[in-house]
């Protein structure tokens, strides 16, 4: 009979090379034959160490780091959803690395979850409106700066509380709108500061000029102006507009949305017609007056007039109020003799100057 094969620690194979009976050997040994066989001098593995089962020493070691890796992979991923907010994803990361799946493939699957697709619905929105996805962190950010500028004008609870998973969601939903209609983080802290400072916080007569042009109330400023459909551009408009509107109001001087609007699309601002509407009111009553003396000679002033000659500029407007004093001084002379000096109201013996008599 012939001798049965034996490998190098003297374990017997069958002729499949697998082993059939291990010859019992110390720790000490099997340590320095594994560094002698497998590692080699140098650390480098040169051999294969046979054990029951058919699998190597080493084969079984890289198994284990191998599992150990995998498990680690996964916990990293596992603890990356927890991050996002998505706890109740962790037995599906489970179920994925126990069907052997890859991390990659897994963090595929999970984003075709509903439970991600919840969270992360301000992508949703982007795809359908035609503007690219963000990754999660750029997601996050966003999310947080949104929260700090709210935080930071003590609006802090306006997408909600959050304290609830429930609560969060519907906070994560709220800002997922926002986030759909691509406002940057710069763009949210302009809507709000604008809301807030130039018309929340603003004088009694420009919360009325807006609340009078635009049906908006003081408690309702914010969320008109992060309204996504608006864009920023038209809502600085309409507070500028309500600036002006609230200029005239300071000087109970009647103000129109018409009027304030076209004086902010030609680019006056809040100082211009704090200034105007002020000369405006000292000038209008005596004008009007005048107007209505020698309205046979078709000449009449109101605050229209006023205002293109105050903020405009305009020459039609600035010949009529010349033709309103050029009337009055020739009414007193032809009746008196006198001069300017002798006319009816020290106003008119001012001279004229840009937007004034």
């Amino acid at each position: 009979m012939a001798r049965p094969d034996r490998d190098e620690f003297g374990n017997v194979l069958n002729r499949q090379g697998d082993v059939v009976t291990s010859i019992p050997v110390s720790p000490e040994v099997k340590l320095a034959q594994y560094n002698r066989v497998v590692m080699g001098a140098g650390g480098t593995p040169t051999a294969t160490i046979q054990t029951f089962g058919g699998k190597t020493e080493q084969q079984k070691i890289q198994d284990a780091k191998n599992n150990k890796d995998t498990q680690d992979a996964f916990a990293l991923l596992q603890d990356i959803f927890n991050s996002y907010g998505l706890s109740e994803l962790a037995s599906e990361i489970e179920g994925y690395m126990k069907e052997g799946l890859g991390t990659g493939q897994a963090t595929l699957k999970l984003k075709q979850s509903k439970a991600y697709k919840d969270r992360f619905k301000g992508n949703e929105l982007r795809l359908a409106s035609g503007f690219n996805i963000i990754n999660e962190a750029e997601y996050l950010d966003l999310e947080n700066s949104y929260s700090q500028t709210l935080k930071a004008y003590g609006i802090q609870d306006y997408f909600g509380v959050g304290v609830t998973p429930a609560q969060r969601l519907t906070r994560q939903q709220a800002m997922a709108e926002v986030i759909g209609k691509d406002i940057s983080a710069v763009e949210f802290k302009d809507r709000v500061s604008t809301s807030v400072d130039r018309v929340k916080n603003a004088d009694p007569g420009t919360k009325k000029a807006f609340q009078d042009f635009y049906g908006v109330g003081e408690t309702e400023l914010v969320k008109y102006f992060l309204d996504p459909v608006k864009s920023l551009v038209s809502l600085k408009e309409k507070a500028t507009a309500a600036e002006i509107g609230g200029a005239a109001i300071g000087q109970n001087l009647p103000a129109t949305m018409t009027s304030a609007e076209d004086l902010a699309r030609f680019g006056i601002n809040r100082e211009q017609a704090q200034v105007g509407y002020g000369r405006i009111a000292e000038e209008l009553p005596t004008a009007s007056k005048l107007g209505n003396i020698y309205s046979e000679t078709g000449t009449t002033y109101g605050q229209a007039d006023a205002e293109s000659a105050t903020f405009k500029g305009l020459a039609s407007a600035k010949r009529k109020k010349e033709k309103l004093v050029a009337t009055e001084q020739a009414s007193f002379q032809g009746s008196s003799g006198v001069g300017a000096a002798g006319l009816s109201t020290t106003y008119l013996r001012r001279g004229s100057s840009a937007g004034q008599f």
